[in-house]
């Protein structure tokens, strides 16, 4: 195991000022310590907000699943972590379209009232299994440095059926972010008492980006193949990041366990809730209208892919 340098935080900044700072992108003065090197961070109660481990990740599989990740870029409802203005659909709240995509397997959502494998996923069965040798070693970081987490994360896994989990670990889930900064959030739908999951891929020339907490004022600018263990459940975002080549590109991913993939039958019942549910929806009447960023828009000139990404909304990011 690789020796931290361990920082105990002692203070957090007031309620109405973390308030502000929700939904948006954080600036360089929301933070009072940057992390170089590999350090376990612990919170006042003695529990750990993070763990980080520099060039973590590295080598051949490393590399090959940034050709793998590249190319998704679907748009994505990311809630507050889209780090813009949100508008209404029948009388819902969403939020700003981002590069944003699930991979893996999700619990009931919204308009889908059906555990199911993403599209994605189901579209490149072998590109995904090709990450699994790369998530089993996010898995062996997280058994080692965060041991208490990962058994509770374990036990939950083991009574799950096999076909909701990741191969041989203890995730159900993949979230992949490109080139956004995420708006101040605490993660939602994944399990309270495991941990998250976060490493980076870097291309061109950019600089920001550092993922912060700016409740305890801590910050890191991850590298590639940096990993980082988190409490998603702590208000995190990033700090603004400007791209200063063609080829700038940051892609973030989040590997985390959906708490109600432990309620989902079988693969061929859930498929058979799907059928179902389509059926049920045939002819109802969809809305005309939203309000988008405060101004009533049709419905018919939000983009598609932002209407798309209603069905597909999960509130878990860097």
């Amino acid at each position: 195991m690789e020796q931290l340098t361990e920082i105990r935080v002692r203070t957090k900044i007031p309620e109405s000022e973390m308030e502000q700072k929700v939904g948006k992108i954080l600036a360089e003065s929301d933070y009072n310590v940057r992390l170089t090197g590999p350090a376990r961070v612990m919170l006042p109660d003695g529990k750990p907000l993070l763990i980080y481990l520099p060039r973590y990740l590295n080598g051949e599989r490393f590399e090959q699943a940034y050709d793998v990740l590249h190319p998704i870029k679907m748009s994505g409802n990311r809630g507050l972590a889209s780090g813009a203005p949100g508008f209404t659909v029948g009388g819902r709240r969403r939020y700003k379209s981002v590069n944003s995509a699930i991979i893996g397997n999700v619990d009931p959502l919204g308009n889908t009232p059906y555990c199911r494998t993403t599209a994605w996923t189901g579209d490149h069965a072998e590109e995904f299994s090709s990450l699994f040798p790369l998530f089993m070693d996010v898995d062996r970081a997280f058994a080692e440095y965060v041991p208490d987490r990962y058994l509770a994360q374990k036990k939950r896994a083991n009574a799950t059926l096999p076909e909701w989990m990741v191969g041989d670990t203890v995730f159900t889930t993949m979230t992949v972010n490109n080139t956004y900064p995420t708006g101040v959030h605490k993660d939602a739908g994944d399990l309270d008492e495991g941990f998250s999951c976060l490493t980076t891929w870097r291309r061109g020339n950019y600089s920001g980006g550092h993922l912060t907490f700016p409740e305890w004022r801590v910050s890191v600018d991850l590298k590639d193949g940096d990993l980082i263990l988190m409490d998603a459940h702590h208000w995190h975002g990033n700090t603004a990041l400007n791209l200063m080549s063609e080829d700038a590109e940051r892609i973030s991913l989040v590997l985390y366990y959906r708490t109600k993939v432990a309620d989902c039958a079988s693969a061929e019942e859930e498929a058979h809730k799907e059928v179902m549910a389509k059926k049920r929806s045939m002819g109802e009447t969809r809305p005309t209208s939203a309000v988008w960023n405060g101004s009533t828009t049709a419905l018919g000139k939000i983009p598609s892919m932002d209407i798309d990404a209603m069905n597909e909304s999960v509130s878990t990011s860097d």
